[in-house]
This record gives structure tokens, sequence and C-alpha cells, in this order.
């Protein structure tokens, strides 16, 4: 009963605090949204939709069940797991954050996996992909590319390193033999419509989150101490917060920042991991882990490969005009929204 009262306590206080902001910070809000779009617009979409798409083309075609015949072997020797698990380890790699969730959930409802098998997917197969680490924050914030190819390879091994560690908590069960025959093989046309319709809706899932946290940093800005923003804006949202980083702190505080994601990152996939019931002390034991390894490796490597990047500010505003947009990322919204208004009308014929 206290539990409850306090619990009920806090929801008003956040709920109240909420619309405090949105009435004393209503500039702010707005300006964030505006910012959270843009960014939508010229980074994220383009660097995640495809490997979206494509990550739930393998899904939905069998070619998860293909690439379980060809790496069964290592993936049950590396990390005892089914040989169909490969799938996720390598989309979550060269994907981006929600694709490794978002296979490992679409694997556990049609019980290709077993949910220890999701659990431990779910504690190292949540990556940024190397569009967004190596064109978006090392090209263009850090202005290095070397320095993006350095923090690619951080997060990779350390997320496959976390990804030896989850051994430990395997179960004691037989793995079942992943076989490829000509069931396992979809028409390639309907799987990529669903692949599509699939990709948008989360994508959409995507962009209203990163929106939501852009507001939140714009209020925390506006408050004026820079340290404590930057601080706060990388565990909120790692895109702004490497935004802002970048030229201010290390190179392995990036790489770090990368492998924890941030609460935009974790609420986008919440809805995915929840179903395997992973414990969050265990998901967020693995992010800080991950984010720990990511540093100390990313340090090793400027041992053995020093270099240095110039300090600028990267805390220029993002302006959002009209047509300032790429032209992919245009394209990628028009297909996004085309193919929910195919689903919405499907499914309305549906008897």
């Amino acid at each position: 009963m206290r539990r409850n009262i306090i619990k009920n306590l806090l929801l008003a206080f956040f709920t109240a605090l909420i619309f405090i902001c949105l009435f004393t910070k209503s500039k702010d809000c707005v300006q964030g949204i505006k910012d959270g779009i843009a960014l939508c617009m010229g980074s994220i979409i383009p660097s995640l939709f495809p490997f979206m798409i494509a990550s739930q083309f393998v899904i939905k075609s069998g070619l998860a069940d293909f690439f379980g015949f060809c790496f069964e072997k290592i993936t049950k020797k590396l990390f005892k797991l089914s040989g169909i698990c490969s799938s996720v380890i390598l989309m979550s790699l060269i994907g981006g954050f929600p694709v490794g969730a978002k296979m490992t959930c679409d694997l556990l409802e049609s019980k290709k996996i077993s949910k220890n098998e999701a659990q431990r997917l779910n504690m190292f197969c949540i990556n940024a992909g190397p569009a967004f680490i190596i064109g978006t924050v090392g090209d263009i914030f850090a202005g290095s590319r070397k320095a993006g190819i350095i923090l690619f390879v951080s997060t990779v091994i350390s997320s496959l390193c976390v990804g030896l560690m989850t051994t430990v908590l395997c179960d004691n069960y037989d793995l079942k033999d992943e076989k490829i025959s000509a069931e396992n093989v979809t028409n390639p046309i309907t799987a990529f419509s669903h692949s599509m319709s699939e990709a948008s809706k989360a994508m959409l899932s995507v962009c209203s989150w990163v929106i939501v946290f852009n507001a939140i940093i714009k209020c925390i800005l506006s408050l004026g101490d820079k340290g404590y923003a930057i601080t706060l804006c990388s565990i909120l949202e790692v895109t702004s917060g490497l935004k802002l980083s970048c030229g201010v702190l290390p190179i392995p505080a990036l790489a770090a920042i990368l492998s924890f994601g941030g609460l935009s990152v974790h609420c986008q996939i919440f809805s995915y991991i929840q179903k395997s019931e992973i414990s969050f002390r265990l998901f967020y034991a693995s992010r800080l882990i991950c984010a720990a390894l990511s540093a100390l490796i990313c340090h090793f490597i400027l041992q053995i490969c020093p270099f240095e990047i110039e300090v600028f500010s990267s805390n220029a505003s993002i302006t959002a005009s009209a047509y300032s947009v790429s032209l992919p990322s245009a394209i990628a919204l028009i297909i996004m929204c085309c193919s929910l208004i195919f689903e919405v009308d499907t499914n309305k014929k549906i008897c």
C-alpha cells in the first residue's frame, strides 16, 4: 500500500513537471521538436530505415533459417545459442539500435528461439550501426572518419565480449538443429511487403521518441549549466548527447555513450525486450558493462593508433527550414506513409 502511494506521488510529480515545462519553456519545447524532426530527416531515417527493412526481410523471407544453417556451429560454440540467432547478431552489428531487439522479438514470437536465448540476445545485440557511428558521429560530429572507425570497432568488440559473458546464463537444454527446407522460404514479394510495413511502424516509433527526448534536452540546455547538460543529455538521447560531447569529451567517453545507448533508445526497444521478460537490472547491468568495455577497448586502440581531432563547437542548433532535408530521407518518409496506408486498407478488407 505504501509503495503504491509513493509510486502515485512520483507519477503525479513528473506529470506536473511536464506541464510546468510545457507552459514555462514552450519556446524551448517547440525548438526541441523542430530539432528532433530535422535530426530524424537528416540522419536517423537515411541511416536506419534501409537496415530495418533488410532485417525484417531476413526474418519474413526465411533467410534467417539459412543463416542459422550456415553459422550454426560457430554460434553454438561461441555463444551457446541456436544457429538462427546468428542473423540477429550480424544485423544488430550493422543495422542500428532497434534492429537487434526487433529481430529477437520476432524470432521469439515465432517460437524459433527460447525465452532464455531472447534474454541473452537482448543483453548484447543493442548496438549502433556503422552508418551512424562512422558517417554521422565520425564524419559530421567529430570531423574525422578515423575516429568513427575506431568507435565502431570498439563498440563491436565490446558487444561480442558481453555476448561471450552471457554464456554463463545459458540454460541446460538441447538446442534444436536448424535445417533448411523449401517451406522456410516464402514469396519474396510478400516478404518485402510485410517487411516494409513492419519497418515503417518501427521507424515512426523511433522518430517519435527522438523528437520527445530532443524537446526534453532543449529544456535542459536552457538551464545554462553546460557540463551538467552534456552529461544528462548523453544519458537521455545518444545522438544529441554525442553532438554536444564531440570536441568536449575524450573519444573513449564517446564509445561508452554509444554502447550505453541512452534512455531514448531503451524506450524505443522497450516493447520488444519486455516480451523476453528480461530483468531490467540484468539489462542495465549489461549496458553498463558494455559501455565500460567500449571505453577501455577504445583507449587501448588509441594507444596503438593515436591521432588528434580538433576541438570545435558542436553545439550549434539544427535549423529546420523548408526543403533543407535530403532527398533520400524524403523518399523514405513517403514510402513509410504509403506502406502504412496500404496496411490500414488491407486490414479493413479482412472479414
